[in-house]
């Protein structure tokens, strides 16, 4: 089986970010993964499990879990066998004569969608393959052929809206072509400038020979929207909130072809009550074989049988609240929180995630987790370590491949995207300013004040993989302080090294 892949980014200073991409093969039916997430959080930001519920973790994560875009690039869009403009194309003409033929209608929409998510993806990876790939002197040459095969692309798919352009076609219909039109068009202008504010940052020499190649392309797009109405145009002097508020709407209508919707309940309920049931009938049992065994030793209702009776029913109270106690301990090791059953955006099941939470002490620690924790237990030192609360976070997540593979068939989708992010606001409460007030000597006979950082530093240990593979493991620091995350740093992990868990 494929590694699975992870990444972690700061999402907004109070949000950080796990991307797990899980790749599952469409020749077996099932595909497993679990993901188990350690975080150790210093004592002194004063998160326990006694002020931080189950019920304030999930609601400080948002989860988003949806198909992996099918892999293209923007030049094999529109040419070779089998593209996806070449679909479009077919499934637009079919709907031009049954409009009102239900499964046209639901093709045309999948159709359009997936040509749009697949769009966004090829710009993206031609945007960053340039960035991280290329040296300077390489990069002219590849932003002059980025621009000619998005040219391209957005031409070859703007002339095939003549094929819908037609009196029974509804106006629903042919909205949302232009709606894909305006999204792929604010796609173009936004990848293009992130990448001109790359070579700028980057200084290269060669950017007064690329910019204008780059500039024409926005300024056309730009002309393009005007012309068409769309009312997505960023200006000077202005707040700009229709352009972020119609990206943030046309992205959601367009990309929810590929997310996952998810059905959440609570899981273990049954199975929950039957435990306390078994509590409450233990207790009884208890309680009833000593009144028969009482009345055996008193014939007559006395004062010691009174009180005998009293004791009896405290103790049945205690056995069924122990009972309960231990039986929801047990229960714990192979119930979740919670189950979520993944469905299409069309309502087609393809699979459900399990997730549970928990505080754990540290000698409860997977042996391999204590390790990479304390690996670097000098360095923790020195970074002013202190006593830690563990939070666990477990998912599992099953996937029927087969079905993915009779649902997607028009495609090649070979996994699945997991998305986590968390917000760590709850973190912040109880942290000291951001600044501190330090001195440092200036010269002989005086001294003056300077700022120093006051940090605190919160670590995450990831291990996953698939049920039958061996677990991968990384391990992250994030860095923040009052005002938010700062950085996130990756940490290696040297399994060969043996550290003693006390330094």
């Amino acid at each position: 089986m494929q590694k699975i892949e992870e990444n972690i980014r700061i999402h907004d200073k109070f949000q950080f970010e796990i991307k797990f991409v899980y790749p599952f093969d469409r020749a077996v039916p099932v595909t497993e993964y679990t993901v188990e997430h350690f975080l150790f959080v210093p004592n002194n930001l004063g998160i326990n499990k006694q002020n931080y519920s189950k019920e304030q973790f999930y609601s400080d994560i948002q989860k988003y879990i949806r198909l992996k875009t099918p892999v293209f690039n923007l030049h094999s869009m529109t040419s070779g066998e089998d593209n996806p403009l070449e679909k479009l194309s077919e499934t637009m003409k079919f709907m031009a004569n049954a409009p009102d033929e239900h499964s046209a209608n639901h093709n045309y929409k999948y159709q359009l969608k997936m040509f749009c998510a697949i769009f966004k993806s090829a710009i993206r990876d031609e945007e960053l393959f340039i960035e991280k790939r290329l040296e300077p002197k390489e990069q002219r040459a590849a932003a002059a052929k980025v621009v000619n095969d998005i040219r391209e692309a957005i031409e070859n798919f703007r002339a095939l809206k003549p094929l819908i352009q037609i009196p029974h076609i509804t106006y629903k219909q042919m909205a949302l072509f232009n709606f894909a039109d305006e999204y792929m068009s604010i796609l173009i202008e936004q990848r293009i400038f992130k990448l001109l504010d790359f070579l700028k940052r980057q200084k290269n020499p060669q950017y007064s020979k690329i910019s204008p190649v780059l500039l024409a392309l926005t300024a056309t797009e730009c002309d393009y929207r005007v012309k068409q109405n769309y009312p997505s145009i960023a200006k000077e002097s202005r707040s700009n909130e229709t352009i972020v508020y119609r990206s943030r709407i046309l992205k959601k209508i367009m990309g929810n072809i590929l997310f996952l919707s998810t059905n959440i309940k609570t899981e273990g309920r049954l199975r929950e009550q039957i435990s306390l049931g078994f509590a409450a009938g233990l207790a009884m049992a208890f309680a009833t074989s000593f009144i028969f065994l009482s009345r055996r030793l008193f014939e007559d209702f006395t004062v010691s049988l009174f009180a005998l009776l009293i004791i009896i029913y405290v103790f049945k109270d205690r056995v069924k609240e122990i009972t309960k106690s231990v039986m929801v301990k047990i229960l714990r090791k192979y119930i979740y929180d919670y189950k979520t059953r993944l469905t299409t955006s069309f309502e087609r099941k393809i699979g459900f995630c399990r997730e549970i939470f928990s505080f754990i002490t540290e000698d409860k620690l997977p042996q391999m987790i204590n390790r990479i924790r304390n690996k670097d237990y000098i360095n923790e030192l020195e970074n002013g370590y202190t006593p830690e609360e563990i939070i666990y976070y477990k998912k599992y997540i099953r996937i029927y491949s087969g079905q993915c593979k009779r649902l997607l068939k028009d495609f090649n989708v070979d996994g699945v995207n997991d998305i986590l992010r968390f917000n760590v606001r709850h973190f912040m409460y109880k942290m000291d300013n951001p600044l501190k007030n330090l001195f440092v000597a200036a010269g002989d006979d005086d001294f003056k004040k300077v700022n120093g950082k006051c940090l605190y530093h919160v670590n995450l240990i990831l291990k996953y993989g698939g049920l039958k593979d061996d677990p991968f493991y990384r391990k992250f620091r994030i860095i923040l302080n009052r005002d938010g995350i700062r950085r996130i740093e990756k940490v290696p992990c040297d399994l060969t090294k043996t550290t003693p868990v006390n330094g």
